[in-house]
């Protein structure tokens, strides 16, 4: 059914929750298994900061790409002790059209997404992540609570 799942991971518990149930997932279909991380650019403020504080910027940034690779870390061993070989991407730009581009380039099948619960259940689905990526791609999507 699917081959090749996509999962959106980043440090929340509800993209944890999406992780696991997608390696699940792919270890049971025998499907590839593929990681993108989306990263939202840095906020336009930070510009104070570097003149204070020169090199703040460059800080900020070499510490959020380790950040994001010790997270692909933890990913990829979870992965490996299933049997699962994991590769990953760590995109910046606005999250939408990141996932709906790596959709289209990587060819998914199924795209796993945790899903929060802090919003009312039309905000929920009018205002989400899941049902704008959803607008824009013939990809399945399994939400993950």
């Amino acid at each position: 059914m699917f081959k090749k799942i996509l999962v959106a991971y980043d440090e929340s518990p509800e993209a944890a929750r999406a992780l696991t149930c997608a390696i699940d997932l792919a270890v049971q279909l025998k499907a590839q298994l593929h990681l993108v991380t989306v990263r939202e650019p840095l906020p336009a403020y930070l510009g104070y900061a570097e003149a204070a504080f020169p090199g703040s910027k460059r800080a900020l940034t070499d510490e959020r790409q380790l950040f994001y690779r010790n997270l692909h870390h933890k990913a990829k061993t979870q992965a490996e002790a299933q049997g699962l070989t994991l590769d990953g991407d760590i995109i910046e730009g606005n999250e939408v059209q990141s996932l709906t581009d790596c959709i289209q380039n990587w060819q998914a099948d199924l795209l796993v997404i945790g899903r929060r619960h802090h919003l009312s259940t039309f905000a929920r689905f009018s205002t989400s992540t899941v049902y704008e990526v959803a607008e824009r791609t013939r990809c399945s999507i399994l939400g993950v609570l």
